[in-house]
């Protein structure tokens, strides 16, 4: 089997060019290839009810323990397990090094390196010596060199270097092919530049949960309140102009505000992912599985009062209108439509790296320059 076309088949709070059944059945047989273990069901440590999955990788150089979301337990299982195998694909990157020891000004790059996301006193400029891999625009084609520190993970141990890239997953994703895997890069890019430009005390702008009436987002809410728990969404639209929402879920029992956030050109799935990523948060936090997020039990120690509940208006759902054009009925045409649009705001088209070693499923790193990554946004669903 090798991956499918571009048309969508699958539209329940996620687009897929596979059936949910489909892709598992594929993924399945290669669990062991990548060490993992084990995909355990952890939904009924909360009482909310939304499938969560916890997938194993024991010999991870990165995190040992995925967590995975969605509307259905399947959706959640292939959720944790994806997030697993694009870890070990950034852990034994098997792109090979095009370029040793070459400074970013010798290469005629159509980005700056300083516009690419540094860590903390970074001190990488045009002239410092540098490994490339090769990655290509996915509006133009073009073949573009990226920094190898920005398509991997670091190893447990390294040598001492200078300060310089901040090594992270964001843009690290997976799919049933290569436009749906750089598809969900791009997205978490295009969120996480948006939460980064949100000013220090701006107002939110909520929406009623009770005013959605679909048939994803609707009974998802209502399970959710119905265990207890206070659900908020804000609406965090980028300059990208593609719908983003924050949702939180805070309850008595758990009295940790635990957030998600989703981007999608539906709406829709956009709510959706922000609502499911709020509840494995949530469930991370119980489950204690991420013990390298200690802040999340500090806070259940401190916190004992609702702090989600909005104080001001909310908007109904009909009241909100979405930037963008839409769903797309194609991830090939979506592609194209969100590389072009990328390219007018950021002025470099998303440079994606294919980190795949197989034919059945796609596994990519895309950068996009000029673009913001404040960590402060990092959560236990990541």
């Amino acid at each position: 089997m090798t991956t499918p076309a571009g048309a969508k088949v699958f539209f329940a709070g996620t687009h897929r060019v596979r059936r949910p059944d489909e892709t598992w059945a594929v993924i399945e047989p290669l669990l062991a290839r990548y060490g993992v273990t084990r995909v355990a069901d952890v939904t009924g440590l909360d009482v909310l009810g939304v499938p969560v999955m916890m997938a194993v990788r024991p010999l991870a150089r990165s995190l040992t323990v995925s967590q995975g979301k969605g509307q259905t337990a399947v959706l959640a299982r292939i959720s944790a397990a994806m997030e697993s195998i694009e870890l070990w694909h950034a852990e034994n990157v098997p792109n090979p090094v095009r370029h040793h020891a070459t400074p970013a000004a010798e290469l005629g790059l159509p980005y700056r390196i300083a516009g690419v996301v540094t860590g903390p006193g970074s001190l990488v400029t045009e002239t410092t010596p540098l490994d490339w891999v090769e990655a290509f625009d996915t509006g133009s084609g073009a073949a573009v060199p990226v920094p190898w520190p920005l398509v991997s993970l670091p190893p447990p141990v390294r040598p001492w270097t200078p300060p310089g890239f901040l090594w992270s997953s964001n843009g690290l994703a997976s799919g049933n092919n290569r436009s749906e895997a750089g598809l969900h890069a791009i997205y978490e890019i295009i969120e996480r530049d948006s939460l980064s430009r949100i000013p220090l005390g701006a107002p939110w702008s909520y929406i009623d949960p009770g005013s959605l009436a679909d048939d994803v987002c609707a009974p998802l809410i209502d399970r959710i309140r119905s265990a207890g728990a206070t659900v908020t969404i804000t609406t965090v639209d980028g300059r990208f102009g593609v719908p983003c929402f924050a949702a939180r879920v805070w309850s008595q029992d758990f009295p940790v505000a635990c957030g998600g956030w989703g981007t999608h050109l539906d709406p829709h799935v956009a709510l959706s992912r922000a609502l499911t990523e709020a509840v494995q948060s949530r469930l991370t936090g119980i489950a204690g599985s991420r013990d390298d997020l200690p802040a999340v039990y500090q806070r259940v120690r401190l916190s004992t009062e609702n702090l989600v509940e909005p104080d001001g208006p909310r908007l109904t759902w009909a009241d909100y209108t979405p930037p963008g054009p839409g769903a797309f009925a194609d991830v090939d045409a979506e592609l194209a439509w969100l590389s072009a649009r990328v390219r007018d705001i950021a002025g470099t088209g998303p440079l994606l790296a294919d980190l795949s070693t197989t034919d059945e499923f796609s596994v990519v790193k895309v950068t996009i320059p000029k673009t913001l990554f404040d960590t402060e946004y990092l959560h236990t669903g990541a």
